[in-house]
């Protein structure tokens, strides 16, 4: 009667087992995409120069244009009581510039001083991330546990 419990109860410990080349088949699975992953990172970036000086005139691009902004603001409000909105002046300088980051950066769009000069982001530590990812995936995988 005893060896009848204990078979049933070792079967079910069977069953909720991973079969012992579990990691195997995981691997054959996951070793395509984690190759054309790596493949893909390889590809070299193109180095780039960029002038300063055309940064700094995109910066004054975004700065006139804020002002424009502004002028057209203030003349929205000159009916109002004089010295009342230059009494937010700088809540409104700020609330300007959030529109500009709101509707361009934000929304992974160039600010329009940046548009104007044809600039654009870049993020050049993205490969050098990935390939850290790629050797930490390759040294948990080497990993003897």
């Amino acid at each position: 009667m005893e060896d009848a419990r204990a078979s049933p109860s070792s079967s079910s410990q069977d069953t909720n087992l991973p079969p012992r080349d579990a990691w195997q088949q995981a691997y054959l699975r996951v070793a395509p995409q984690w190759q054309q992953l790596k493949n893909s990172s390889q590809t070299p970036i193109l180095p780039i120069s960029i002038s300063r000086v055309n940064q700094f005139d995109a910066g004054r691009l975004d700065i006139e244009m804020s002002a424009m902004l502004k002028d057209q603001l203030v003349k929205v409000f000159s009916v109002m009581k004089p010295g009342w909105l230059s009494r937010y002046e700088p809540e409104l300088d700020a609330f300007l510039q959030f529109l500009i980051w709101r509707f361009s950066i934000w929304v992974d769009k160039p600010t329009p001083g940046n548009a104007l000069m044809n600039l654009r982001y870049r993020n050049e530590n993205a490969t050098t991330m990935l390939r850290k990812e790629e050797a930490m995936v390759k040294k948990k995988m080497e990993k003897p546990y």
